[in-house]
């Protein structure tokens, strides 16, 4: 992937910045060529070394699933190319670790692709809280029911098995939970301690296209509770039923603020549509300002819309602006952690400082 300076003044409100897909790898020949074809994309490769290696690639995206993370981001990095990553970084802390200290090394900037952070709605509403919209924050709340993830009724295909193991490090507690935490982490407060229930509810699941019964070890069933660094308290609950959908409520002493689906997807993905309750009773639906959209520009709504505004806050940081928040290895590295936290209460049964 080549980044092209920007076509318009660098202020923030005004940044353009376009990329194009130079390359791409695949494990099979077959596969990459017919990617490539489809996408009009100019090479395909096999070998991530040797595509790291073409001196018009300036950023390299890794967007396989998980366990292919830490190899293919190494090879990109050691090539001096710049990484995006998608979330989870890594199949556990350990591995993340070592990613940062390497990107570090390397001297390559990095983005992990918690893509909340790039919703122009959950932008705004992080400034809301800051500005004192609904007073001082007293509680958080969420609800999420995913019916489909990892299992649904008990059977899963054949592409999505690895969400079973949680060796792998994609499952509910990594994916369905984590991208809301750290949305959670941005808007209020980070969580400074929490105490974790994590549940395999669909222990045996059958694989759709071949009828075998395969034993699940990943939490499908999460719940948390916790304390942010302003004293808010938390109490989160993601669940393998339901009719799919989320509501968040972040409870102020003067109002709360109510996030629910717009386009009926997951929290990360969704553009969200945000109201605020007065506790006058006064309920008022917001529109996000568009100085907070104004840079992801022609993407439809959908699974790419906020992942389109972290690639463009990249472009920010790649051009050299000062102070733009990115969540990069570091911010990856410490959502590994609190999963750590969430994982050991569960199975200690006492609360965990993060």
């Amino acid at each position: 992937m080549r980044r092209i300076s920007p076509s318009a003044s660098s202020s923030f409100s005004c940044w353009v910045s376009i990329f194009w897909v130079r390359a791409v790898a695949g494990t099979q020949p077959e596969t990459a060529r017919a990617a490539a074809e489809l996408h009009a994309i100019d090479s395909y490769y096999t070998s991530i070394e040797e595509m790291a290696g073409q001196p018009e690639i300036d950023i390299v995206a890794v967007t396989v699933k998980v366990p292919a993370h830490d190899q293919l981001l190494r090879e990109a990095m050691k090539a001096g190319k710049h990484v995006y990553s998608e979330w989870p970084l890594a199949r556990n802390t350990d591995e993340a670790q070592a990613l940062l200290a390497l990107a570090e090394d390397r001297g390559v900037k990095h983005v992990a692709g918690l893509q909340a952070r790039g919703n122009p709605a959950v932008r705004y509403i992080r400034d809301l809280v800051a500005q004192g919209e609904i007073g001082r924050v007293l509680a958080v709340n969420a609800i999420v029911t995913l019916p489909v993830f990892p299992t649904s009724d008990g059977t899963v295909d054949q592409a999505h098995v690895y969400l079973l193991d949680e060796a792998n490090g994609a499952d509910q507690l990594t994916i369905g939970a984590a991208h809301v935490l750290d949305a959670i982490e941005y808007m209020v407060a980070p969580f400074v301690e929490v105490t974790g229930t994590l549940a395999t509810q669909y222990p045996h699941v059958r694989v759709l296209e071949t009828g075998e019964t395969l034993s699940a070890n990943a939490p499908d069933h999460v719940l948390v509770h916790g304390r942010l660094a302003q004293d808010a308290l938390v109490s989160a609950q993601f669940v393998n039923a339901g009719s799919p959908g989320f509501t968040l409520r972040i409870i102020g002493s003067s109002g709360e603020l109510v996030i629910t689906p717009q386009d009926q997807l997951m929290f990360q993905m969704d553009r969200l549509k945000l109201q605020i309750a007065r506790s006058s009773g006064e309920v008022v639906l917001l529109q996000t300002p568009e100085e907070y959209s104004s840079k992801i520009q022609h993407v439809s709504p959908g699974p790419g819309h906020n992942v389109a505004g972290l690639y463009a806050l990249f472009a920010q940081r790649l051009g050299g602006e000062k102070g733009i928040e990115l969540p990069d290895f570091a911010q990856a590295l410490r959502l590994h952690h609190l999963m750590d936290a969430i994982r050991k209460s569960a199975s200690t049964g006492m609360r965990q400082e993060s």
